[in-house]
């Protein structure tokens, strides 16, 4: 039987590890896994001993952390340091962030379609061909994608008040 301190360390290693096959640092899944399943605000100090690190990279990552929107900094009464949490809706935040980063292949794609518009050749057709497959498949992707959010959105506001 699982017991809580052993459940603490596999969230946040499975954290670590799904965040590192998305190609990001695994601390940051390291830390969202604690703020996640951390009921108060956690200081730095508090996050470097639970993950048992320097409190250096603990700060940066907090500090790219709260410019992805994922957690945000919380004022604690009669303390001075800063204290972290997970904001509201950190799934629909992390998701929005990925359909950012996917939106940039449509640009990519309608650049290079345009590019290779103009050239006149089999091998920019073809390339051209290829570009506006892949625009009108990420097109269709970020129309599913804003879909889903929204009724994500609605749905994490009746069932979670956020």
């Amino acid at each position: 039987m699982t017991n809580q301190r052993d459940l603490k360390k596999n969230i946040i290693a499975d954290f670590a590890e799904a965040y590192s096959s998305f190609g990001l640092n695994p601390l940051m899944g390291r830390i969202v896994a604690l703020l996640i399943i951390s009921k108060e605000p956690q200081s730095l100090d508090d996050i470097a001993a639970s993950l048992e690190m320097s409190k250096g990279p603990i700060s940066q990552i907090c500090r790219r952390l709260k410019d992805r929107s994922l957690i945000e900094k919380v004022w604690v009464p009669g303390d001075r340091k800063d204290y972290y949490k997970a904001t509201a809706d950190i799934f629909g935040k992390a998701y929005e962030n990925q359909m950012e980063k996917m939106s940039k292949n449509i640009e990519i794609a309608q650049r290079y379609s345009e590019e290779t518009k103009s050239i006149d050749s089999d091998g920019a057709e073809h390339a051209h061909a290829r570009m506006e497959e892949m625009k009108r498949f990420y097109e269709m992707m970020d129309s599913h994608n804003k879909a889903f959010l929204k009724a994500w959105k609605e749905t994490h506001g009746k069932e979670f008040g956020g």
